[in-house]
């Protein structure tokens, strides 16, 4: 008796890996949720639902996103954390899933408890100020803030955004001292700088390019490397001389940790030929980005790296907001 236990055993045993492996094969089987951390409207979600039909089709499963905002997007990225490792529940998010818990405590670890699929995307932001600044390019930018010393200002959405940091390493790298004067939102720290109560704000260009349309914000150099096209005749920071400043936001895609290797390349696969369609290309770029794709091998490499670098900035700067 005990024998023929240990037998049914061993064979239970050495079925699990054939399950598993038929399901992954299978996979999917119903629909993929999409999670973004953020709301309607807002940069990764149109990235989001630029993807989610062609990915679903290029899966032959439906898919859709789900907006779970809140918490500078530790609500929404921990559910993802927490999530079966099934392939049923990813995530398109930005840089602030390093971000966040380099500023604050997080319930996830945004390292250990994900899977990487790829880089979908990068987005230009540019250096702006409003209309009265007599500041007509970035080198009188600078010289205008030093002249201004300690009653220079720049706003950011709220304490700990990627904006403050950005604008925190672009002070250490101008010599400036910049007061920071937080709003409740990009929309407000846009405003602030339009309405001269503060003298520059870095934000991004699919939300500002109407203000810098109609002559509200005016572009002074944009963050990354490789200027974007939206922007003729803008030159980069680096272009300028700090070729260390290269920031912008980058977008991509996440599963959970322990999601199987086979599903991670299967919608990693399906992922890199939405990206390659022309006509996406056109509407991301029309959005202020360029479609950049990467491995999943590239894109945890590029977490990992950007999460230390952020985590000593926040430590640098004492900007850890609950200590």
């Amino acid at each position: 008796m005990k024998t023929w236990k240990l037998g049914c055993l061993a064979a239970a045993c050495l079925c699990v890996p054939f399950v598993a492996a038929a399901a992954d094969d299978n996979y999917p089987e119903r629909p993929i949720r999409l999670v973004v951390p953020y709301t309607p409207g807002t940069s990764p979600d149109t990235m989001a639902r630029l993807i989610v039909d062609r990915l679903g089709a290029e899966l032959g499963q439906s898919a859709f996103v789900e907006n779970r905002p809140g918490a500078a997007t530790a609500i929404g990225t921990n559910s993802v954390a927490k999530a079966e490792p099934d392939g049923y529940t990813l995530m398109v998010s930005i840089n602030t899933h390093v971000i966040t818990p380099a500023t604050r405590k997080t319930p996830y670890d945004p390292i250990k408890d994900f899977a990487f699929i790829g880089q979908i995307a990068f987005g230009q932001l540019a250096i702006l100020t409003g209309p009265s600044t007599k500041a007509k390019n970035f080198p009188e930018l600078v010289e205008e803030l030093k002249q201004l010393g300690d009653n220079a200002t720049y706003s950011s959405p709220g304490m700990g955004s990627t904006t403050q940091l950005y604008s925190i390493v672009l002070q250490d790298m101008l010599g400036t001292n910049m007061r920071h004067i937080p709003g409740s939102g990009m929309g407000s720290a846009m405003m602030d700088v339009m309405q001269g109560h503060t003298n520059m704000v870095i934000g991004g260009l699919d939300q500002a390019m109407a203000n810098i349309q109609s002559g509200k914000l005016k572009p002074m150099a944009q963050t990354g490397k490789q200027p974007s096209k939206l922007l003729p005749g803008v030159k980069s920071v680096a272009q300028y001389g700090y070729p260390e400043f290269d920031f912008g936001v980058w977008v991509g895609m996440y599963a959970p940790a322990k999601t199987s290797p086979a599903i991670i390349r299967k919608v990693h696969a399906a992922l890199q030929k939405v990206m390659a369609s022309p006509e996406l290309r056109a509407a991301v770029e029309n959005k202020g980005y360029d479609v950049i794709t990467s491995t999943p091998e590239e894109f945890a490499e590029l977490n990992r790296k950007e999460f230390e670098y952020w985590k000593s900035v926040v430590q640098k700067h004492g900007l850890m907001l609950d200590k």
